[in-house]
């Protein structure tokens, strides 16, 4: 799948997926400005990486289930010691990901709001990731940390540390974390997105058809006959070329009686010869046996 996907250079104002319109292609993000947009309107950034039309969003609330909770992240301050400048934070819940916008200044005072799944009880996990934009290069990531968001009416500001991939620690965020039951006009009826470029965006497509291609071919594979694994066209391509290849007078299995085979057995030289510029060479014997007896 990763050698059948394409450059793709999204305008501003390109929708790459519609509520309600088919979506025939897949898209990862790598570069630019995208945000999102579910059935009851709500506006989220998209964060780099991630993956976007309605197959990648389906196969999410296939195995993750449709939100039942709003999460909001309020960053206060940031205090980050390896950070040069121009940081910004990804929220990370399960397989979505939403983004905040880039930083000049450690005076966030920035929402970040999205919909969750919570599992049991009042209170959900979220991950927090930090990294730093730089132009014409890969961002680098800061550090991770973790924050638990609850039901709470009153929810203070809490220091959220952030560590490197040693554990060592780079800094910490001052945030907000609150966690609300959607209401029956917030809940999500569908999987479905509307995606759209805020400005010139790097992405990679793939067909859907070609993941469909992929699908099938693994569900072939559980077939214990290797034969109805192939695909129908390398079948057909597969029997034009052995008759091309087939000489007249051939015999299908050229004298050989399949029912009765004989192994092959290898036998390593404890001697090596010598060829006419002196150097030796590696010699091995082939010993036809019959284990027919």
């Amino acid at each position: 799948l990763i050698k059948s996907m394409k450059p793709y250079v999204a305008v501003p104002g390109e929708h790459l997926s519609e509520i309600g319109k088919e979506c025939n292609s897949l898209y990862m993000f790598q570069k630019g400005s995208v945000c999102t947009k579910d059935t009851t309107g709500a506006i989220a950034n998209v964060a780099e990486g991630a993956i976007i039309g309605h197959l990648a969003t389906s196969a999410s609330s296939k195995k993750e289930g449709l939100p039942t909770h709003q999460l909001q992240i309020e960053l206060i301050t940031a205090n980050l010691s390896r950070s040069k400048g121009n940081p910004y934070v990804i929220v990370e819940n399960g397989r979505s990901r939403c983004r905040s916008s880039i930083k000049n200044s450690r005076n966030w005072t920035e929402k970040i709001n999205m919909k969750v799944k919570v599992e049991n009880g009042k209170n959900h996990k979220t991950k927090i990731i930090v990294k730093e934009w730089r132009k014409r290069q890969n961002h680098a990531t800061i550090g991770r940390g973790e924050v638990l968001a609850s039901e709470s009416v009153s929810s203070d500001i809490v220091a959220c540390s952030i560590t490197d991939e040693r554990g060592k620690p780079t800094g910490s965020i001052e945030l907000r974390a609150r966690l609300t039951a959607l209401s029956e006009t917030k809940q999500i009826l569908g999987h479905e997105l509307t995606c759209t470029a805020l400005s010139f965006s790097h992405l990679y497509q793939l067909d859907v058809s070609d993941d469909q291609r992929l699908k099938d071919y693994i569900s072939r594979s559980t077939s214990l006959n290797i034969v109805d694994r192939i695909p129908i066209e390398t079948c057909d391509d597969m029997e034009e070329l052995e008759r091309e290849n087939e000489m007249p007078g051939d015999t299908p299995n050229n004298g050989v009686d399949w029912d009765n085979p004989v192994s092959l057995k290898s036998i390593p030289s404890t001697q090596n010869s010598v060829d006419g510029g002196g150097k030796r060479r590696s010699v091995f014997f082939l010993e036809w046996a019959d284990t027919t007896d």
